[in-house]
């Protein structure tokens, strides 16, 4: 009994592999707008820079409610697919829309600017949550193993790692010689060529990355009081919650500035590149030499 238990909990290679190459694809869409959609906006779009940072701050709150209420919906989903996998598949293909929907601002102006911007902006962030909450949520699905999930994390971490290097490293080059002289319609075309990788990096998830453990995850329902009622009662939950979001948005203010102050501050844009390259590798490094 103990060694069929220890079959099904153990994750194969080509599971890891897969469900690292989902983090890979939807890396990629998410580190072109938190890397340049600042820069994009504002430099060209021409976009008000206040009107950007409130506009972020806003949606950061409504990530704050979305974020949970996702959860609280997959939780809840019962589909011969499992809790995850559809959900995965349809904010991808969603996202990928909106992730063209950004780009496209350069495309307005005037008031028709600053509502396609606050609108697009908005639903992007919403269909990633339908997205990325349910690809992390599945961990515990698919090992009731501790130390199967551990391996399995190293996976997706690597590949998003990646995915965010080769993003800052060549990103600028790439919309440079996509555009053809035209930062809009590079950023433009560059988002198309993501999203192909995207929605492959979906499908390879979905087709690839199944549940295993759902017969022992319990059948009841949560609602949002329970999700309310679990973060007010549990104060290491809280406090883990406060360190992720401090670090996340220090990280995402270092890479949204990092462009300007490399542009801007000493007047030295061709340093970004190399300033993500060895940011990206210290990241990558960091993963293997920290459990």
């Amino acid at each position: 009994m103990s060694d069929a238990l220890d079959r099904v909990d153990s994750i194969s290679t080509r599971t890891k592999l897969s469900y690292g190459l989902g983090a890979l694809g939807k890396d990629f869409a998410c580190s072109l707008v938190y890397l340049f959609l600042m820069y994009y906006y504002t430099d060209v779009a021409g976009v008000p820079a206040a009107f950007v940072g409130t506009l972020f701050l806003v949606v950061r709150v409504i990530d704050a409610v979305s974020d949970p209420v996702m959860g609280m919906i997959v939780d809840n989903t019962r589909s011969r697919f499992g809790k995850f996998r559809p959900w995965i598949v349809l904010g991808t293909v969603i996202n990928s829309l909106a992730l063209l929907g950004l780009f496209s601002a350069h495309l307005f102006s005037g008031s028709q600017l600053m509502l396609f911007v606050t609108f697009s902006y908005i639903v992007w962030s919403l269909t990633y949550t339908i997205m990325d909450i349910p690809f992390w949520s599945m961990v515990p699905a698919l090992s009731a193993r501790r130390v199967e999930r551990e391996r399995l994390v190293v996976w997706p971490r690597l590949f998003a790692s990646i995915a965010w290097t080769m993003v800052g490293t060549y990103g600028l080059a790439s919309i440079e010689f996509l555009g053809a002289g035209d930062e809009g319609r590079g950023f433009l075309l560059l988002s198309g060529f993501i999203i192909i990788a995207f929605v492959a990096s979906a499908l390879i998830t979905f087709t690839q990355v199944k549940d295993r453990v759902a017969a022992r995850v319990s059948s009841d329902r949560f609602t949002f009081g329970d999700v309310i009622a679990i973060l007010r009662n549990n104060d290491q939950l809280a406090s883990l919650i406060g360190c992720v979001l401090t670090f996340n948005i220090g990280t995402q203010l270092v890479g949204g500035f990092a462009i300007y102050y490399f542009s801007y501050a000493i007047g030295k844009p061709e340093l970004f590149p190399l300033f993500a390259l060895v940011s990206g590798i210290a990241e990558m490094l960091g993963i293997f030499i920290f459990p």
